[in-house]
């Protein structure tokens, strides 16, 4: 049984649809990541599971209990906000015990409770501080910590890393992860960032304009995007597209140019989608016009124009081509995703 279902949730504000109808079931242990660009209605599902919005219609599940219509302290959430929500005036272990005394819990089972985490969270010296003495790092921890003492069935976490620096994101990172496996509870995990996504998820759910696009494993998304939406939002840099025409000979791009590629019996328009990093330089290939490169160090990225179209080819590290070179690039059929010219939905993959 699914320790989390969501069940067509849908949320109105009058009469617009923040939400449409998103279908769900989360198994316990699993890290879904809700993954989108702003206002894409992501955060609303969220509150909605979190009992801060209500839910207009649809029905909610959490470890088979239905609880749509329960208050958020009736729900068996934990949630960690991006703003850490920490109380100035009290101690770290003032902040983690807060809602636990409020229930009434016994003084010893507390202490215990918010030690045990402290020690998982490396926050033990930090206790007797309060939040204006840590860092950005620090209060995100005792966040967790705080959440993590309730031991609840399902933890919420909506952007909780967007307010630290690059290289501090990914060692939190890397800390969820970590803990996500040690106490095998499910969790829910917002963000518009598609590393986070990818790094973290077991899978991710890709929302736009309020309504599911694709729900699938990071890989699963990446190599089979269902759309022309995902496969620009998954990837980084993202998947190259260019509109051509499809026919039993291959791809039409313009300036007299084809691509070999063969979709069954289909033909006529369509999109033609291929990853940075599966074109290839070759000696004699596609005429590719170098308009900008950007060293990676142990890769380079060029962008240029293919046939009139922008496009990003990544190699292995380069310093032989110059911006206004002119390179031969390959694209091999494999490699190639086709998607509806009109509503942008995936093909098939070319070969």
């Amino acid at each position: 049984m699914a320790e989390v279902s969501l069940r067509k949730l849908r949320k109105m504000y009058g009469s617009v649809m923040a939400v449409e109808g998103v279908d769900l079931e989360i198994a316990k242990g699993e890290l879904i990541v809700l993954l989108g660009p702003s206002g894409c209605g992501k955060s609303t599902t969220l509150r909605m599971v979190a009992g801060l919005e209500e839910i207009t219609s649809g029905q909610l599940l959490i470890g088979g209990r239905d609880v749509t219509a329960n208050e958020p302290k009736d729900r068996d959430i934990a949630m960690v906000f991006q703003n850490y929500a920490l109380y100035p005036h009290k101690t770290i272990r003032g902040n983690m015990s807060f809602g636990l005394k409020m229930r009434g819990m016994d003084a010893a089972e507390i202490t215990r409770r918010v030690d045990a985490a402290a020690q998982m969270l490396d926050i033990t010296h930090l206790l007797d501080r309060k939040p204006g003495q840590l860092s950005g790092g620090q209060m995100q921890r005792v966040a967790l910590g705080r959440a993590l003492v309730r031991d609840p069935a399902v933890f919420l976490l909506d952007e909780p890393l967007s307010n630290l620096d690059a290289k501090l994101r990914a060692r939190m990172r890397e800390e969820i992860a970590l803990l996500q496996r040690r106490i095998g509870k499910a969790m829910i995990y917002v963000t518009h960032d598609q590393v986070e996504a990818m790094t973290l998820a077991d899978r991710i759910v890709i929302m736009r304009d309020g309504r599911v696009q694709q729900i699938g494993s990071p890989l699963e998304v990446y190599d089979r995007p269902a759309n022309t939406f995902v496969a620009s939002f998954i990837g980084s840099p993202e998947m190259n597209l260019i509109p051509g025409d499809l026919d039993g000979q291959g791809i039409g791009i313009g300036q007299g140019l084809r691509i070999a590629a063969r979709a069954g019996a289909r033909s006529g328009p369509v999109t033609l989608g291929v990853r940075p990093e599966a074109v290839a330089i070759v000696e004699d290939g596609l005429p590719f016009e170098i308009r900008g490169i950007e060293q990676l160090g142990s890769q380079t990225l060029f962008i240029g124009a293919l046939a009139g179209h922008r496009l990003r080819a990544m190699s292995g590290r380069r310093d032989d081509i110059r911006v206004g070179d002119t390179v031969g690039i390959a694209i091999p059929g494999p490699a190639i995703h086709l998607f509806d010219a009109q509503d942008g939905n995936r093909l098939a993959a070319a070969v």
